[in-house]
């Protein structure tokens, strides 16, 4: 089970009808936020349970927003759900992101490009977890998650399917606003150290930067996602 200490990922994962089982709340926080919960909880037909405040540390730890609440595990989706739903034809690959905060932040802005999905690595990435959860302010049960066993294969997969693959790529020359996200697309981001890896950058069919000052060495991987994403959204938008 997964859980949710974030008062705002909580209401919005309520809505969009994630698998919650269990809330808690803290029965001294009485304001428009917890009644909205509360009334969300009653609609959804979710157990919830007004506790004190030191049952509900025992739960979320002491710096908590006031909730606790139980989910099931994230469903993963697989490549073939993504192509088969087709959609806006904007699909996210992730390699080897490692913090869960940049993780949750990419998710959320997946959902708000209207990506069909976001692959990941099976193994050596950052776990689905509470952090995420919060970081993507619900948005998990708004994007098709999919664990890869070898992004190279499901990237030629993709190409297979009609999509133009392009990685992120400080070295490129190539800017990114001078891409054309009209038609499928596939967007690789990489490592937030190493960056997209040598193998799937050769398997990219254009490397794309986004300019920056050089007084900054480089953009954190998930303020890149929402660059790139974003001008994909727009031109497919226009």
């Amino acid at each position: 089970m997964a859980v949710i200490t974030s008062l705002n990922a909580l209401t919005e994962a309520l809505r969009d009808g994630a698998p919650v089982h269990k809330v808690l709340i803290r029965r001294e926080r009485r304001d428009a936020k917890v009644a909205a919960l509360i009334d969300l909880c009653r609609r959804r037909k979710v157990v919830f349970q007004l506790v004190p405040a030191a049952a509900l540390e025992r739960k979320a730890g002491p710096r908590n927003q006031g909730v606790w609440a139980e989910v099931s595990p994230v469903g993963f989706a697989r490549l073939e759900d993504v192509l088969a739903a087709g959609g806006s034809g904007l699909v996210v690959v992730l390699d080897g992101i490692e913090d869960t905060g940049n993780l949750g932040a990419i998710v959320r802005t997946a959902a708000a490009v209207e990506a069909d999905g976001v692959l990941f690595p099976a193994r050596g990435s950052a776990p689905v977890n509470d952090t995420v959860w919060k970081t993507s302010a619900g948005a998990l049960a708004k994007v098709r998650l999919v664990p890869s066993r070898n992004l190279a294969q499901d990237i030629e997969k993709l190409k297979k399917n009609g999509f133009w693959v392009v990685a992120a790529d400080r070295g490129s020359r190539v800017n990114f606003t001078d891409f054309d996200f009209r038609g499928r697309t596939a967007v690789i981001l990489g490592n937030e150290s190493k960056g997209v890896s040598t193998l799937l950058k050769r398997n990219a069919d254009q490397l794309l930067a986004v300019p920056h000052s050089p007084a900054v060495e480089s953009l954190n991987v998930a303020a890149a996602a929402a660059i790139i994403l974003y001008e994909a959204y727009r031109q497919k938008k226009q």
